[in-house]
Formats: C-alpha cells, sequence, structure tokens
C-alpha cells in the first residue's frame, strides 16, 4: 500500500507540470477540433462556382436553342402578298425569317420572277410547312406567261391578219358578251389567239358593257377594232358584279379595273375602318393610288 502511494504521490512542483501539459495538450485539441480546414473550405467554393456557371452556361444554350427553334418553327401570320413586290417589312410581318426575306430578294435582284404560286416553293429557304401557308395568301396580279396563249410569230399573226380579209357576206354579227372563241374568229382580223384573249378578258370583267372596252384587250390595236366594229354587238346580258365588302383579295385583284395598290386600300378600309357605303367612298380610296377607271361602278356592289 506504501509502496502504491509512493507512485502517485507528486510533489507540487509536479502536479503544475502536469496540469500545464494537460491544459496544453486541451488547448490544442480544441483548436484542431474547430479550426477552419481551408483546403476543404476552397474545395468546396470551387465546387460550387463551378456548378453554378454550368447550370448558367446549361440556361443560356437551352435559351439559344428555343429562340432558335422559335424562330424557325413560329407560325407565320400571312396576309395577301406579291412575292415579286415583297418588300423586307411585309416579309417581316407575315413572320418570315431573315434568311426567308433574304431569299426572295435576292431571287428577285438577279432577274428572276414568280410567275405561278409553286415558283415560291421551289426556293430553298420555303419549306413544305410554309408554303401550305403561304399558298392561299400568294396573289399574282400581273399578266403571267401561262395566263394568256403563246404570243404568236410574225407569220402567225399575218395569217391572222389574212384570214381576217374575209367578205362582207361572210361575217356574222357577234354578241361580245355571248360568244365562244370559235365564234370570234369569224370577225375580220381576229384569228384563234386575239379570241382566246377577248374571251379571257370579258370572263375576268364580268361582261363588256361597251364596245370600246375591246381595245383593252392585248393585241387590239386601233386597225383591228376598226375592222371588227360593224359586226359586233352587245346583247341583253347582266354584267357580273363584285361586291367590295365581301369578295376575297384574290377576286378583286382579278378585275382589269383594279390593280395591287388599290386592292390593298380596299381591304385595309375594310378590316380598319368598315365597310366601303358607296361608290363616292371608293372612288375617293382607289383615286388616291391613281385615277379610277369610271367604268369600275358599273361592275361593283356595296
Amino acid at each position: 500500500m506504501d509502496s502504491l502511494r509512493k507512485w502517485f504521490t507528486f510533489s507540487k512542483g509536479e502536479r503544475v507540470a502536469i496540469v500545464s501539459v494537460l491544459a496544453c495538450i486541451a488547448v490544442l485539441a480544441l483548436a484542431v477540433l474547430f479550426r477552419p480546414t481551408k483546403v476543404s473550405l476552397d474545395e468546396a467554393s470551387l465546387h460550387n462556382l463551378d456548378s453554378l456557371l454550368a447550370l448558367r452556361q446549361a440556361a443560356m444554350e437551352e435559351m439559344q436553342r428555343q429562340q432558335t427553334q422559335t424562330q424557325e418553327s413560329a407560325e407565320l401570320r400571312p396576309f395577301p402578298f406579291n412575292p415579286n413586290t415583297m418588300t423586307e417589312e411585309e416579309g417581316q410581318r407575315m413572320g418570315l425569317t431573315d434568311r426567308q426575306i433574304r431569299n426572295i430578294i435576292n431571287y428577285r435582284e438577279k432577274g428572276g420572277k414568280f410567275y405561278s404560286k409553286n415558283d415560291l416553293a421551289k426556293l430553298y429557304t420555303i419549306g413544305e410547312e410554309d408554303f401550305a401557308q403561304l399558298e392561299p395568301f400568294i396573289v399574282l396580279p400581273e399578266t403571267t406567261r401561262r395566263e394568256y396563249p403563246k404570243k404568236p410569230s410574225q407569220s402567225e399573226e399575218k395569217q391572222e391578219v389574212e384570214e381576217g380579209k374575209k367578205t362582207t357576206k361572210d361575217i356574222p354579227r357577234v354578241d361580245l358578251n355571248t360568244a365562244d372563241s370559235a365564234l370570234l374568229v369569224e370577225l375580220p382580223q381576229i384569228g384563234p389567239y386575239t379570241a382566246a384573249r377577248i374571251v379571257v378578258f370579258r370572263d375576268k370583267l364580268g361582261g363588256f358593257i361597251d364596245t370600246e372596252q375591246l381595245r383593252d384587250v392585248k393585241g387590239m390595236d386601233a386597225e383591228r377594232f376598226k375592222a371588227i366594229q360593224p359586226y359586233i354587238l352587245l346583247g341583253v346580258s347582266s354584267v357580273r358584279q363584285i361586291d367590295v365588302n365581301r369578295a376575297d383579295f384574290k377576286a378583286l385583284v382579278n378585275h382589269p379595273y383594279l390593280n395591287y395598290e388599290q386592292v390593298k386600300r380596299i381591304v385595309n378600309q375594310r378590316e380598319k375602318r368598315g365597310i366601303i357605303k358607296d361608290w363616292a367612298q371608293l372612288e375617293a380610296l382607289l383615286g388616291e393610288v391613281e385615277p379610277v377607271n369610271p367604268l369600275l361602278e358599273f361592275y361593283v356592289k356595296f
């Protein structure tokens, strides 16, 4: 017992030393326990920063992809237009992409012309879905290469004139509003080409109300008109009128006495300001573009 007590009995100096050592150990232990690990924090910060940058990049790529997809596949907002005269602003209003607008304009600047609706579909930037939306709104008011029979050669024109030199007793009286091309060729200096043009013009016009209107037919010069004038007449026939407040753009622009810009004014008036009430209002509206043919009054209704 005495031997054990000898081993566990310390002097005052030893006790102070032991307590000091234990205190130092405790302080070191606490310092290690609560000291921030700089390397760990730096690694965590870098990891978080990398994650944020990756998320930001992914968000930007997704937004870019959606914008591109929206631009390429956005639903078009077409309205009646002529690809031969369409401006960049009109293309943007319809929802065409910049590449599509540039393609159409470049095609025209290089001498190209749209003769039919299908010509627009041949452009590489106009896909099938886009063309399906645009096709009902394409308006080609100009006389195209397929609207009339091919232009006769000089020999064919001469043959028409020679065939037109018939004796008076062989020439019938012809009603311009009912005669077909087979009957019209019986007139002096009228061959199949000119006869076909008269029929096409009459159908677009809605019927003749004055023989002088024949002068508006392509190829009807003063000599031919003078030759046939004694043999043409206008029977009792009602003129086919067109309703300016109900007819669509294509029907209006197809009339010989209305041009593309005038029809645009009619449509804009109907959509933005209401119906056109009478001839005076229509004449004033169209006259802002160019002089109005006074005969048009007989072919419109309100």
